[in-house]
């Protein structure tokens, strides 16, 4: 059974809502729900996972922008103990505690949610993304989809795919396929110097295809000029990669090792 369209989409809002009951089932059994749980569902659109996060979880706050759809699900969950209708951007508004996340948020949103999930406390979320966004997140070094994103997501979460959705299972219908993910909180090396390990990355996946030396040399010379980035790389153990096939333990050790050396010339 499809959900139908009620309301005419808003492009500029990215809406394409879930219309497959199996997939709406699949997203939100990924996420492991029990009555103790509180959910976070951003971008509810008509109410479709709504419902059934309901029936599973403790709490939910169905957070929507769309003023026409927040007045669908007022009147659609008025009655409910359980379900929270909450307007506004969920990237800017304030929010109560969660423990899980559920949902299929507009794809404008995906990287910015993303880096949302890093910052926050969470258990388990289940999202549906754009499958070319899904694959950038889960890609690994040397492949042409590696990069700062994948590093970031990779770094403070466990992704796992669980399937791929066909644009078919959306009214109305994106011009993409998506993919749905279980994400988890990861262990992150606490001994890594965060703003410089950002920077770091930021500065050598702007010359992503140069070999590692050669754009690490850069990017200290911009930092600290000619001169003094010699000394460093000199003092530094590089391995003998392109800067795309450093995995996540090669740029951690780099940052430790030139934070070390910085700390010695001061």
């Amino acid at each position: 059974m499809a959900t139908p369209v009620l309301y005419r989409p808003v492009k500029r809002l990215g809406q394409n809502f879930l219309a497959n009951k199996h997939v709406a089932a699949r997203v939100v059994s990924a996420a492991e729900l029990t009555r103790t749980d509180t959910v976070l569902e951003p971008g509810a659109g008509y109410g479709t996972l709504t419902h059934l996060l309901e029936e599973q979880a403790g709490r939910v706050l169905a957070v929507e922008k769309d003023r026409r759809l927040v007045s669908h699900l007022r009147k659609e969950f008025e009655n409910s103990p359980t379900v929270s209708v909450i307007e506004g951007d969920v990237l800017r508004i304030p929010l109560p505690e969660f423990n899980k996340v559920v949902g299929t948020p507009p794809y404008v949103l995906s990287s910015r949610l993303i880096l949302l999930l890093t910052e926050k406390k969470f258990e388990i979320a289940s999202l549906v993304l754009q499958k070319e966004f899904g694959e950038r997140l889960l890609a690994e070094p040397g492949t042409s989809e590696y990069g700062r994103l994948s590093i970031t997501a990779q770094r403070y979460l466990m992704i796992r795919p669980i399937m791929n959705i066909p644009a078919t299972a959306f009214r109305p219908r994106p011009k993409v396929d998506s993919i749905l993910l279980r994400i988890s909180p990861n262990d992150l090396n606490t001994t890594v110097n965060e703003e410089l390990f950002e920077e770091l990355v930021r500065g050598l996946f702007n010359q992503r295809r140069r070999v590692l030396r050669s754009s690490f040399l850069h990017y200290l010379s911009k930092k600290v000029g000619r001169e003094k980035a010699r000394t460093i790389v000199e003092a530094i153990t590089l391995p003998d990669k392109r800067v795309y096939q450093l995995t996540i333990g090669d740029l951690e050790e780099l940052c430790q090792q030139l934070s070390k050396v910085v700390l010695q010339q001061q």
